[in-house]
Formats: structure tokens, sequence, C-alpha cells
């Protein structure tokens, strides 16, 4: 195809990745003659694909590489490259891009290591490169990267010389490492499979992983999306432009510890990590997060057939075994498998041998040895209407079946497009045939039944997110910032974080129900005010250094009198000094705990957390996350998937906590952070859950700020 071609198809959205992917023409610098030279293995690449655009080899020495001049520099070529290729040590790479922007070549793939992974120096290279790139305005992948693949036009630029191409296919592959590019790209060389486009991204210091999802996701080429990831650029960007896609993106995200090594300051933060908020992202955007290649060399092959419109399955198997073993996946991955048709069984029935096996479904056809019949089985299965999928494993160990058993695979992937059902296919046969099998068949096939029924039920879960994925609720809470913006003011001044009174004045502000309270600063206060909230009260020491109260003696709970109330009172001055004051509040009697809060990643910005509460929220970590903002329909979702679910309804005489305010709490929670970016972190914890069902009280609140620059 060419670049004019695909330029068409392509009309409405910028067209700098174009120049990646479908290049007139191309400078490869870094040449020479030597059997050993990385770009003279590029050069062979394109020549051995059939890359049809213009080859410009650039190097010190001059001579010819496969009949392609080599030029000093850029700037002694003919023409202007649209492209630029740099494979030559690190400290040439800043001089050599300034070469390719007084020629007016706007595009570049820096394959050359050696810059910020190597210490100051590189960093000092780094920073050169950047200036230039920026003068001229030029847009690179890399550096320390592999190259590209586009198998449509045959432009293959890595610089290992690779022994054949790809299967072409309609599997995009993004990698941050080109070791696992190139093996899930080995791997997608398997039968109704393929690859459309490979990018080893490097350490991504232009183009970044949003560039090429923007991309990919609009290419008529590319019908999945796979990204092999280490760290997140934009994430935030990333998980947005999934959620407006079509197209099954498929996530290997890895480097899962930590990637803050700072002590977590709040609950939210400890139970916020980033690992755990690259799996709300995916939950957010419907994008497949999975853990190995096999996991997505699975989910590709799932994506690769037709999609499943509902649960039936009929299985259909020339061994029982394997039938009873499919069964029990269809079960664990919440299938059913309906009765067949009289018509199938009867069928079924006529070309029974012994006729010894009991007929049901699942089918076992371990009875017929006429591989023409299994077609025909299959054939009236997909027409019974509610049959939504048909699971066929083809159990061999007789070569004579060969011939057969690729006409059976043939018929199969027809009658798959035909009734627009899936066909999951499992081999069991013998090493020699799948190779026969692999040279013929253009279906793809599973190795043993689970992998089929896995791959089938996520396929149909995404489908059926697909359907349902709603927009981000971006609207901001009527009188949010009128509320909230008079209480940043006091901490603009002093530039310090919030006590605790001062959060649940946010609190109160922001509409949320605390628990009666007053900030005091003296007994005379404190007997006032208990007073007047009524007891018994709580006691809570205010003072900078008390982030964890209860951990540190700073929480008295159940005061009942004035007597109580004094004794305390003179027990937090002896043991605490400079204190800024105490929060009396009323005792909430609840048997039920929660925690709503929020953190700013650095990569995905704002998201909201709710999950089990109390001094145990680290130990239990029963949490559910989402990217803030939320609305109600998403914040019932969150709270329906914790763990915890069943103690909201009714419980040992406790009625059902009232969801639809938890919901409330946790969106106002999240158009907070969403809306106030200052804020780094808010933990309300705990939530008290009324045990008649009345409602639920915030008793206490920590809110963290980021310090201003």
């Amino acid at each position: 195809m060419s670049s004019v071609t695909h330029l068409v198809q392509m009309q409405g959205m910028e067209t700098f990745m174009e120049k990646f992917f479908y290049p007139e023409s191309i400078a490869i610098v870094g040449v020479s003659k030597s059997d050993d030279n990385l770009g003279r293995n590029i050069i062979e690449n394109l020549d051995n694909f059939g890359y049809q655009g213009k080859i410009y080899a650039i190097g010190p020495k001059r001579g010819k590489v496969n009949g392609h001049t080599i030029y000093p520099s850029v700037l002694d070529l003919p023409d202007v490259p649209e492209l630029a290729v740099v494979l030559t040590p690190a400290r040439f790479v800043p001089e050599i891009l300034k070469q390719c922007g007084e020629k007016g070549t706007r595009y570049a793939i820096i394959e050359t290591a050696g810059f910020r992974e190597m210490g100051n120096a590189g960093e000092k290279i780094e920073k050169e490169l950047l200036a230039i790139t920026r003068r001229f305005e030029i847009r690179f992948i890399g550096p320390n990267c592999v190259g590209i693949i586009n198998t449509l036009n045959g432009f293959y630029v890595p610089f290992i010389a690779l022994p054949s191409e790809y299967n072409r296919g309609y599997t995009s592959v993004v990698a941050q490492s080109g070791g696992i590019g190139f093996s899930i790209s080995e791997r997608l060389n398997h039968p109704g499979l393929g690859l459309s486009k490979f990018v080893s991204m490097g350490n991504k210091l232009n183009v970044d992983e949003v560039d090429y999802l923007r991309y990919l996701i609009r290419d008529p080429d590319t019908k999945v999306v796979y990204f092999y990831l280490e760290d997140f650029k934009r994430g935030r960007d990333f998980a947005n432009i999934a959620l407006k896609g079509n197209k099954p993106i498929i996530l290997h995200k890895s480097n899962t510890a930590a990637l803050s090594h700072t002590i977590a300051s709040s609950h939210t933060a400890a139970l916020a990590g980033d690992d755990s908020i690259v799996d709300a992202a995916c939950e957010h955007a419907n994008v497949v997060r999975v853990h190995s290649l096999e996991d997505a060399i699975r989910a590709i092959k799932g994506f690769s057939i037709p999609y499943l419109h509902g649960t039936n399955l009929a299985v259909l198997s020339r061994s029982g075994g394997h039938a009873v073993v499919a069964a029990d996946a269809c079960a664990r991955y919440g299938f059913s498998l309906p009765e067949l048709d009289s018509s199938i069984l009867n069928e079924v029935k006529k070309h029974f041998r012994a006729g010894v096996i009991k007929l049901g479904n699942p089918l076992d056809l371990g009875d017929i040895y006429n591989l023409n019949v299994y077609s025909r089985i299959v054939e009236k299965t997909l027409q019974q209407t509610d049959i939504h999928g048909v699971l066929y494993i083809h159990v061999s160990q007789m070569m004579v079946e060969r011939e057969h058993s690729i006409e059976v695979m043939k018929k199969l992937a027809d009658l798959s497009a035909k009734y627009k059902k899936p066909i999951a296919v499992v081999l069991e046969v013998p090493e020699l045939l799948r190779r026969t099998l692999d040279e013929k068949m253009t279906y793809p096939y599973f190795s043993e039944p689970g992998e089929a029924i896995e791959a089938l039920a996520l396929q149909y879960r995404y489908a059926r997110c697909q359907e349902k994925k709603l927009p981000v609720a971006m609207e901001v809470i009527p009188s949010l910032n009128e509320n909230v913006n008079a209480w940043f003011s006091t901490f603009e001044k002093n530039n310090r974080q919030p006590l605790l009174h001062e959060s649940l004045t946010l609190l109160d502000r922001v509409g949320i129900r605390t628990a009666p309270w007053a900030w005091v600063t003296n007994l005379s206060e404190a007997e006032e005010s208990a007073e007047k909230i009524g007891y018994p009260v709580s006691l809570k020491v205010v003072a900078p250094f008390l982030s964890h109260k209860s951990d540190q003696g700073g929480v008295v709970l159940n005061v009942e009198n004035d007597e109580a109330l004094r004794r305390e009172w003179e027990k937090i001055n002896l043991r605490f000094k400079d204190i800024r004051g105490v929060v009396i509040q009323k005792m909430i009697p609840a048997s039920r705990e929660m925690i709503i809060g929020a953190k700013r990643d650095p990569a995905f910005g704002p998201v909201v957390v709710v999950g089990t509460g109390g001094i145990m929220v680290e130990v239990i970590q029963d949490v559910t996350m989402r990217l803030a903002p939320v609305d109600e329909h998403e914040a019932i979702k969150m709270i329906d998937g914790l763990k915890c679910g069943r103690i909201l309804g009714p419980f040992r005489g406790m009625k059902s906590a009232n969801k639809d305010e938890i919901a409330q709490c946790v969106v106002k929670v999240s158009h907070l952070i969403h809306a106030f970016p200052r804020v780094q972190e808010l933990d309300i914890n705990p939530i008290m859950i009324s045990d008649d069902g009345d409602g639920i009280v915030a008793v206490d609140a920590r809110v963290v700020l980021k310090p201003r620059s």
C-alpha cells in the first residue's frame, strides 16, 4: 500500500505518524560495507522485504552497500529524505539531527543507545538532542530502540538482520522492550493471526504511547493493538483515548513494583499503589490487561474470531475426556451448555459405529471416523438459535487423517464467518500434523480447552463492556468551586498542610455529612462543646506531627461525662507537647466502617478509592478505585465490586446500608480532587454506616496539599 493510498484512508487525523510507517524516502545514517555493520542490516531488511521507496546510505567511508551509494553526510544527499534512521555512537547524534534539520528532514528514528540511561554524560547529550529537535521541529522515535516494521509496505528498519518477513495480519505491536516486541511478533506467526505494524519505543523522549495509540486506534490496517509498557509517560491521556476507541487494546504492563519510594502519608496513598492504578485505568477504559506473552496471544486469538453475543455454548469433541475438561471450564467462566436440538443428535446417531456413547452437550463424537461429517454437525449446531458459539476439540493421532483434518479446519473457518458465531478450535494432534496444519490453516486455534474458553470469556466480557462504556463525568458539582476556593486561601498564605479540623471543614463545605464536632483549645471550651454536642464524645489531638492519631495515642473514645472529660484532657496535656488543639466529636455507634479517598498519580492524575475502612484498612486492602471524576453509576459499580459488599446488605440485625449516599460521597470526593489540582491526597476514614440504614457519617479526614512552588 502506498503512503498516498493510506493517507486517503486516514484523512481527518494528524499525519505526522504516517511518515514513520509510510515514508517515500529514507536515509540510514551509520552504514559501512563491513559484514557486521548494523546499518547495513537495515538496508538489507528493506531490500529483502520489498520496500519500494528511495533508500539513501550515509557513512564515514564512501562505497556501496547492496547497490546503494554511501554518502558522507545527510547534507550531501541529492534529495531530502522524509525520514532518517540513525544508528551511530550517541555523541554524534545531535550533530546528525542538526544536519537533518538543515536539510529539511523532519522525522527520525534514533536507534542509538547511550543517553540518560548511561548517566550524566548521556543526559547531557540527550539535552543537546532535545534542543536541536525542538529548534527544527523534528519528531522522532527513540532513542535506544530497535526500530519499526510495517508489513504492508515492506518497511523493516530494525538493525537486526531478520531471517524472514512476518505473516501479515491485523495486530499492531508497540513495545518498550525490543526483545518483548519481537517475542510477541514471532508468536503472531500463527494461523489466523499475523502482524500489521511493530514499534520499539525506546526512551520515549518525543513520540510516546499516546501518539501510537491515537494513530493505531484509527489505522484501518490495525484491528487489535498490543502494548508492552514498563512505565507511562501520559497515562491519563492514554486511558481517555482508549475509552473513546472501538478496538481491543491489550496492555502488558510490567515493572509493577511501586514507582514511588516515599512513605505513604495517607491510607489512600498506601492502598492506591501504582499497579492498582493501572488496573483502575484499564477498568475505566475497557483495556484488556495481561501479565504474560501467553495471556496476550490467547486474548489476540479470542479477538480474531467472531464475538459471542450470549453465554450459551456447544462443546463438540472427538474425545470424551476433553469434553469433560471443557464442560468444567465452561462452568468456571459462567457459560451454559443448553440441550442440542433433536435434529443434531439424530444426525450424529446416523454416523455412529458402535452407538455406545450417550448424546448431549458436551457432544462426544469419538465414535465417528468420517471427518467429512464433522463440518455438517457443526453447521447444524450453529443454526440452533440459542447456541451463541461452538467449542470444537479436534483430537487425532493418525497421520492418515491429515488431509481430512485440513479440510475440516477450512470448512470451520468458513462456517464461523457465514454464521457470525465463534468456533473456538482446539487442536490435540501430533507435532508433525500440527506443523502441516500451521502451513495450511488461516484460522486461529488453541492448544487446550481451558485456553479456548478463557479466550471466549475475555472477548465476551470486552464486547459487553464496550456496549456499556460511558463518557467520563467531567462536570464539576454546582457550587463546588465557590464553596471550596475560600478554604484553599488559608493555606496559600503560609504554604502549610491542613490540620484535622480544617479537613473536616472542607468535608462540610463539599456537602459530606460529618459527625457533630467542635475545635477547642482549652478545657473550658471542651466542656462547653461537649455539653452542646452531647455525650459520649471522642477527643482527637490535633498537631502537624500526628498523621495517624490512633497509632500514637492521640484519640480517646467514649468519654461519657464532664469528669471523664477533665481526666482525659489532663492526660492529653501530659502526653503531648506543642499541640494546636483538640477536636471534640460526637460518638457515632456503628458496626460497619468504610474509607473513601483520592490520590493524584503522576501518570494517571486523580483517582478515587472506596473500600473497607477503619484502622485495619491497610491490612484488609478491600478497595476498588477508578480514575476521577466518576458519576453515581460508576460509584455504585465500585461499591458492588468490594469483597465486603455482603455486609452492606441486611446483616446480623443491621439494615441495608444506603448505597446511594455512599455513592454520592464517592462522586463528591472524585470531583473535588479532579477540580482542585492542589489536592494530592484525601482520606475520609472511617465513614460510619448506620446500623439502622439511616445514612453515613464521616468521623475523620486527612487532606494533603501539593506544596506551593
